[in-house]
């Protein structure tokens, strides 16, 4: 029998309000869409680790892109680093794989 643990108080202590659900492997947020509309989002941590080899040293435009959502560059950030973090202390390991499969060296 496999066991999964809830951790969705945890993420919206830790991350913020508008995690909808959270585990070691995804995270489920709800933000908006820049266009004034409300989306929900699944991040995972080869989403998170895709935006850092990709987007995150992007200074050519001003969005990015994390998970399915496009936004303005600053607040497509703060949710990336804010999933990162989360990641980096629920699943550290799988963070670490993840980014090692993009080319990354994680330093954590």
């Amino acid at each position: 029998m496999t066991t999964t643990t809830d951790h969705t108080a945890d993420a919206r202590h830790l991350v913020g309000d508008f995690v909808r659900r959270a585990g070691k492997s995804v995270l489920v947020v709800r933000c908006g869409d820049g266009f004034g509309g409300q989306q929900t989002i699944r991040v995972t941590p080869d989403d998170v680790a895709e935006f850092f080899a990709t987007q995150a040293t992007n200074l050519s435009s001003g969005c990015r892109t994390l998970a399915g959502l496009t936004g303005d560059w600053r607040g497509v950030s703060e949710l990336a680093q804010a999933c990162l973090d989360w990641f980096k202390n629920v699943n550290a390991a799988g963070m670490r794989r993840a980014a090692r499969r993009r080319g990354l060296i994680p330093r954590f």
